[in-house]
Parts: C-alpha cells; structure tokens; sequence
C-alpha cells in the first residue's frame, strides 16, 4: 500500500510537534526549582514583602509629590520676595521724589505773609511819617 504525499508530510509534521513538546518537557524537568537553600519565604511572607513594597512604594510617591509641591512653593515665594523688593526700591524711589517735592513747593522766608505784612505797614507808617514832615 502506497500513501499519498499529502497524509505523509502532515505525519512528518506530527512527528515534528510531537518531539518538540517531548523536547520542551524533557527540557522543562531539567531546569526545575532547586529545593530551598537557606533563606526560604512561606507564600504568605511573600505577599507581606509585596504588600510592604508597594505601601512604601505609594509612601515615595507621596512623598515626591510633596517635595515637587515644596519646591514650587519655594519658587513662588523667592518670586515674592523679589517682587517685594522691588516694590520697596520703587517706594524708597517714590519717598526720595517726593521730598524733593516738598522742598521746591516749601514756601522760601520771603513767601512769608506776616513777612509782607508788617512790611507794609512798617513802610505805610514811615510813609505817612515822612509826609507829614514835609510841612
């Protein structure tokens, strides 16, 4: 009995299949676990130490995100204070103009009303004095 081609490469394809899962599980108990050496953890251990990493891993994040907070709050207040200063200049400026105001308008001694005042009557009198002299 002759078979067909076909029906004998499909077998040489089952044929290769099959070995190569032989090979992989041959392979696979090869390279098993090694009993524990040392330090072993029970499973329970095991998902306290991840239940731990990812508490202290949330634990960073807070904390960097509170540091990021902090360091913009530090920059907008350094931008405070030199805006602060800057005002103050600008009002240590302001004070500076403003006395040099108030000495040009500040009445000089010859601005003085009493001044003129007595003035006029002092040379009125005299006046009128001298006038009546002349008699």
């Amino acid at each position: 009995m002759v078979q067909e081609p076909e029906h004998q490469v499909v077998q040489w394809e089952v044929v290769e299949v099959v070995t190569k899962l032989l090979l992989i599980l041959l392979l696979s108990f090869s390279f098993t676990q090694d009993i524990c050496e040392g330090t072993c953890f029970s499973e329970e251990e095991v998902i306290n130490m991840t239940n731990n990493i990812k508490e202290l891993q949330f634990k960073r994040e807070v904390c960097e995100s509170a540091y990021t907070n902090l360091e913009s709050q530090v920059q907008e207040y350094d931008e405070y204070i030199d805006d602060c200063d800057e005002n103050a200049k600008l009002y240590e400026e302001q004070i500076k103009i403003k006395e040099d105001m108030i000495k040009t308008i500040k009445p000089k001694w010859y601005h003085n009303r009493y001044l003129w005042f007595f003035g006029g009557v002092f040379f009125t009198s005299s006046t009128v004095y001298l006038a009546g002299q002349l008699d």
